[in-house]
């Protein structure tokens, strides 16, 4: 047994060892090589606590099932030396672990006292600033090996080394967070470069196929329509089938050259957003059989039009789906589109004064929900509210003004 020199003189010795490394398997090491000179050992294990109710076991001198290399995290509960991390005991003394009931319990994780022949065994308790953070325990092979005046030893060198495990545990927390973040950082603007790649890749792709119906299937439709009306004579229900047929192809040319105008938004290409907006309301009250008051806005002075392109044309995408679901589904008299710059942002309101959104369809998986993902795309938002005065629903759309800039450079 060191006397109180001794004692003070190993303490010391075990601060300088640990002071300067920062890998835990180092810092146990130094600890377990100068911690000899005090209490004589053929095990130790340092248990770190976490909030999820695990723990995670470093050991020295041997290595077995409860380390951190076999499990990163393991149960707290299971542990044979839960008493302590719990807090239920201010320690634990024993002369056999192989036989105290303290260790085995249903569940206890106790195995490796028995695979590692410990025997003899004090467990005390790392606390920072009054706080339970984890345990030390120091094992031997013997029985009736250690003794109370060494549990004091013990508890000297946890209560030295406890603040720096802390801060090391800390530490390597921070450290593993700003990594995570990172990753997930990059992960999102990888996700982002590849949306945005798909937007343009699918709004090439409806600009082709709007290129193909114009030039093939208007064509072909309209040659019909002409052959049609040069059809002469034949009985008088003949010819009013015929005439049926040809109101039916009109109202099929103009649904065709709709649909092109939509997946081919040549004024949005050539006059800008608002105009694009506004012709597209045009299009909507010509197809639509009940009188609708419709206007636009723009106070932003055409700002819109300084987005990136991709990102212009998936507002105008969202612009459309909205104003098609407000006619559609809202059974609205007025519709009104502002187009506005707040700040760094640009934002598009549509309010109509239909019967009002409802939470139900904030749910569905129809227009809304092209219209949550198309902003998801492109690092805008979406929200959308019922409105008073008395009915009603906006839809209102934020995008920064730098949306899809920087991605757009690694494209």
């Amino acid at each position: 047994m060191p006397n109180a020199a001794e004692a003070l003189d190993c303490y010391l010795s075990i601060a300088q060892a640990i002071a300067g490394p920062t890998d835990y398997e180092l810092v146990l090491e130094n600890f377990a090589n100068r911690l000899r000179v005090l209490i004589a050992h053929d095990h130790l294990d340092i248990v770190l606590l976490h909030p999820t109710g695990t723990q995670i076991c470093y050991e020295a001198r041997m290595h077995t099932s409860w380390s951190h290399t076999q499990a990163p995290a393991k149960p707290t509960e299971k542990s044979p030396i839960r008493a302590v991390l719990r807090g239920d005991v201010p320690h634990i003394l024993t002369n056999d672990a192989w036989t105290d009931p303290v260790f085995h319990f249903e569940g206890s994780d106790s195995k490796p006292i028995f695979e590692a022949n410990l025997r003899s065994r004090i467990v005390v308790p790392l606390r920072v600033q009054g706080e339970l953070i984890g345990s030390l325990a120091i094992s031997s092979h013997k029985q009736n090996f250690y003794s109370e005046d060494l549990l004091v030893l013990a508890q000297g060198a946890a209560d030295l080394v406890s603040a720096y495990l802390f801060a090391l545990e800390r530490g390597k927390e921070a450290k593993d967070s700003a990594v995570t973040e990172l990753e997930a950082t990059g992960r999102e603007r990888t996700l982002r470069i590849g949306a945005l790649r798909l937007t343009e890749g699918m709004e090439r792709e409806r600009q082709r196929l709007g290129m193909d119906l114009h030039d093939q299937t208007l064509a072909d439709l309209s040659r019909i329509r002409r052959r049609m009306s040069r059809i002469e004579g034949g009985s008088k229900a003949a010819m009013d089938e015929i005439a049926a047929i040809q109101d039916e192809l009109d109202h099929c040319l103009d649904e065709v050259r709709g649909i092109v105008e939509d997946m081919k938004p040549g004024v949005l290409q050539l006059f800008g957003f608002a105009e694009a907006v506004d012709a597209h309301l045009q299009r909507c009250l010509k197809n639509t059989h009940r009188p609708i008051e419709m206007h636009v806005d723009d106070a932003s002075n055409g700002k819109m039009d300084d987005l990136q392109d991709t990102v212009r044309t998936a507002v105008y995408r969202i612009v459309q789906e909205a104003v098609n679901n407000a006619l559609k589904h809202g059974e609205c008299s007025r519709l009104d589109v502002r187009i506005a710059q707040s700040g760094a942002d640009m934002t598009v309101a549509i309010d109509d004064n239909g019967t009002g959104i409802q939470e139900a369809d904030l749910k569905s998986h129809s227009g809304i929900s092209n219209i949550k993902t198309r902003t998801d795309l492109i690092s805008a938002q979406v929200f959308f509210e019922r409105l008073d005065g008395p009915v009603g629903t906006r839809v209102m759309i934020v995008v920064p003004m730098n949306a899809g800039q920087v991605e757009s450079d690694n494209i």
